[in-house]
């Protein structure tokens, strides 16, 4: 493979869309999976070197390419309110989770609010879900859960794609079962194509697990440092989070500093869906509770198991 033939270009002028990554995309078709734009960068990303390439020509493409994401997210977002969710990737659709993440969304959209996740499966999914579907009745929400729940768990991706000395070798069975769960997804958001606009930030760091095509707007990036503290960044209206593991936890406490020090002028609100969880199964709070001051901890920061009350805590937060 060539470093010098690029599948990207290095100065976008304009985010990405899911048809513009997936529109190679055929639903009865396994193998265009691989095929996509989306899975085409990635397979150059994985043979150029992954994260830590040496070819110095790929390394600025990519810094110029993900400095020029940057300020189009930056265009997209304008005045817009931004609030964040963050959760677990291997959140499942026929979850009690996933559909309380759906809610969530589709409530904070409703509410005027942008939704911005880092753009993969899981609970980020379930939150572009819920806002593409914010003008949907229950009934329709409903049905697209149960279609989704058809192919409940993201199956393991991680080695679609690996390098080697020939090249970068695809794993055929791992690419058909990738197109088997990315399907309904595809098809679902096509059918509900016009619905609210939400913003994914995803990267190719994590290629293997496909964008969710329910973002209307994708910030995608290879410098996955980049795009986590952008992510952390925009959500000046507050970030919610929800059940995750250690990826979640490492947000957490990344959007603590910045709330701690007012990184960006202020202490954004923090939410954490699931008291269980986030008092006993991980318990963070314990230490957002001793880190912050009592009046920073009083108002800024809540737990609930309630998806409506925390977008409506989000929502009203002055």
């Amino acid at each position: 493979m060539s470093t010098y033939s690029l599948p990207y270009v290095p100065i976008r002028q304009a985010l990405y869309s899911p048809g513009e990554l997936f529109g190679q995309f055929v639903e009865d078709h396994p193998g265009s999976f691989s095929g996509t734009i989306d899975f085409e960068i990635y397979r150059h990303f994985i043979g150029t070197g992954s994260a830590s390439t040496a070819d110095p020509y790929v390394a600025m493409t990519r810094a110029l390419h993900d400095n020029g994401i940057t300020q189009l997210r930056n265009q997209f977002i304008g005045d817009r309110r931004v609030a964040a969710i963050m959760g677990g990737h291997k959140m499942r659709r026929d979850s009690e989770d996933y559909r309380n993440v759906c809610l969530l969304g589709r409530e904070l959209a409703r509410g005027g609010l942008l939704v911005a996740t880092g753009g993969g499966p899981g609970a980020m999914e379930a939150g572009h879900v819920g806002a593409l579907l914010s003008g949907a009745t229950d009934a329709d929400l409903g049905a697209a859960l149960d279609e989704l729940g058809k192919k409940p768990e993201l199956p393991g991706m991680r080695h679609v794609a690996v390098a080697a000395e020939t090249g970068v070798l695809v794993d055929a069975d791992l690419v058909a079962k990738g197109h088997e769960w990315f399907a309904p997804a595809w098809m679902l958001a096509k059918q509900w194509s016009g619905g609210c606009r939400s913003l994914a930030v995803p990267t190719w760091h994590y290629g293997f697990e496909p964008t969710s095509p329910f973002a209307t707007d994708i910030a995608k990036y290879f410098q996955n440092s980049i795009r986590e503290d952008g992510l952390l960044e925009i959500a000046q209206a507050g970030i919610v989070f929800t059940p995750g593991k250690a990826g979640t936890i490492q947000e957490i406490f990344q959007d603590g500093a910045q709330n701690y020090y007012r990184s960006f002028g202020q202490f954004s609100p923090m939410v954490f869906l699931g008291v269980d969880y986030w008092t006993n199964r991980l318990p963070v709070l314990a230490v957002l509770q001793a880190l912050f001051s009592p009046a920073d901890f009083a108002r800024c920061v809540r737990v609930t198991d309630d998806p409506m009350e925390a977008a409506r805590f989000v929502i009203g937060f002055e």
